[in-house]
């Protein structure tokens, strides 16, 4: 019978067969949505100049919608330790992407383990499945974040959601050549992606202290 092994992860293959990511995976979601968190930061504090972002802040904060828009940070956080939870599996599985099960033909000679064709037009078949549904699998979250964001940086959401757009179709587009190519488009859609969320992070604690302080 097939046994995992862990030394064929790419996790291990990059160094990180020790790493802990419950700690990596909520930390990289607040380095990346650093850029959102330090342009809400600057237009509300007016150091930029006067912004309608204030004003639309004001608002956020007299619909008491401030609590909203910080329980989206908390749902983020949560998917965070679940996809945690994937990687430290998938680590120990020794099975890359795109491969997101492991089968076994029962009563087959030595229960023979039944992974994703990689090779040729079905390996690249798999990988594109695969890169469009990653897309998808970012988009719940996301979607939710661009309305709140939007409302109040409409301009600077918009910018940051057609980048998430491009570099995740550039990586889907990749990911069908080569599964380890899907980063050089899926890394810059995280920041994009991440920004939007440091809008929606700041935006919900301002808004909340601005509602509290009446």
């Amino acid at each position: 019978m097939s046994k995992p092994d862990p030394t064929k992860s790419d996790f291990t293959a990059m160094g990180m067969d020790k790493t802990n990511f419950y700690v990596l995976f909520p930390a990289m979601n607040f380095i990346f949505s650093l850029p959102g968190i330090i342009g809400a930061s600057v237009a509300f504090s007016g150091l930029a100049g006067k912004s309608s972002a204030s004003g639309k802040v004001q608002e956020v904060a007299a619909l008491s919608a401030g609590p909203l828009y910080i329980s989206m940070m908390f749902a983020k956080l949560c998917i965070a330790f679940a996809q945690s939870s994937l990687a430290t599996a998938r680590r120990s599985s020794g099975v890359n992407v795109p491969d997101q099960h492991v089968y076994k033909v029962v009563g087959g000679p030595g229960s023979t383990m039944v992974l994703m064709d990689e090779e040729g037009a079905f390996g690249t078949f798999n990988r594109a499945q695969r890169g469009v549904q990653n897309i998808f699998e970012q988009l719940f979250p996301l979607t939710i974040e661009t309305v709140l964001a939007g409302y109040v940086f409409p301009w600077t959401t918009a910018c940051c959601f057609g980048l998430f757009a491009f570099f995740r179709t550039y990586g889907a587009l990749a990911y069908a050549k080569d599964r380890k190519a899907r980063m050089k488009g899926n890394l810059p859609a995280g920041f994009a992606a991440s920004s939007i969320s440091g809008l929606v992070l700041v935006t919900g604690i301002y808004a909340t202290y601005l509602e509290l302080k009446k």
